[in-house]
């Protein structure tokens, strides 16, 4: 079977600052790897007994708006995007899409402003795209660099931690960039098991891979989360790589937390692996 090419990077737009701060993001990310850009609205569906008509009305007037933006970003960036218009926010609508796009990666702001009265938090975003089987990047702030330079990488005991690994080995493939691995103070035997695997399997790895990389012990007596945080601020990282689970257990239960680097949130059985990655 033929492997099938994804190298569509997915910005949801809504029109508002956070959204053209996403765009910048995946232009970035598009230029140096080679990769398309689509714009998508999501917009609410006027419910099941709206004729279809009404609903073509919508998808239309959408489409006109996503085709100025599409003007906009050629004539500043010399990225001619693909534009999609999506009635409902469901998971059914985020499915469809990846799939029809053939996309490999999904970019959004903090927020996403659905109409002039619903707009969705953090939560509401993770909420939805954590069922997706390709990575997504939360963004708050515009890019700190050219392109990204610093990657920091939480490495814990969870066997799991694997995953991440090669979206580590996609990035580091792309960008001269440095990977900047940080892990726990670990008393208990059990977990120390697991993170010497964990720590053979990426120094092996990554040393197959010809990839420089460091590897931090975060303070005995900090949580590590803060320690993760602490560390991305001060070597002014341009990404934070981490899975959906971890995501939920430093971020979504502690808002205080919430950073300005953006993050790149990784699901469990990440079917764009054996596309390619970014290619």
């Amino acid at each position: 079977m033929a492997r099938i090419k994804r190298n569509v990077i997915i910005i949801l737009w809504d029109h508002t600052e956070s959204s053209k701060i996403a765009l910048q993001h995946g232009v970035q990310l598009a230029k140096e790897v080679n990769n398309n850009i689509m714009i998508s609205r999501f917009v609410e569906s006027p419910g099941m007994f709206a004729g279809r008509s009404v609903k073509e009305k919508i998808i239309n007037e959408e489409k006109e708006k996503l085709k100025e933006v599409g003007t906009q970003v050629f004539a500043q960036y010399g990225i001619n995007p693909f534009i999609s218009v999506e009635l409902g926010t469901g998971t059914k609508q985020f499915l469809n899409l990846i799939e029809e796009a053939k996309a490999n990666l999904v970019i959004v702001g903090s927020t996403y402003k659905l109409n002039d009265k619903i707009t969705y938090n953090l939560r509401d975003i993770v909420k939805r795209l954590k069922v997706l089987d390709i990575p997504f990047i939360l963004t708050k702030d515009k890019p700190a660099h050219n392109y990204y330079k610093e990657i920091v990488v939480p490495l814990d005991h969870d066997k799991k931690y694997k995953e991440t690994l090669h979206w580590v080995i996609y990035l580091s493939k792309y960008y001269n960039c440095n990977i900047n691995i940080i892990k726990p103070y670990i008393d208990d035997e059990g977990h120390k098991k697991d993170m010497a695997n964990n720590i053979y399997f990426t120094k092996n790895t990554l040393d197959k891979k010809s990839i420089i990389y460091g590897i931090k012990t975060a303070k005995k007596n900090r949580k590590f989360e803060e320690e993760v945080f602490n560390f991305s601020e001060m070597i002014e990282a341009d990404l934070t790589v981490m899975m959906v689970k971890t995501y939920y257990n430093y971020i979504m239960e502690h808002p205080e937390h919430e950073q300005h680097i953006p993050i790149m949130v990784i699901n469990r059985n990440n079917k764009i692996i054996k596309y390619g990655g970014f290619r």
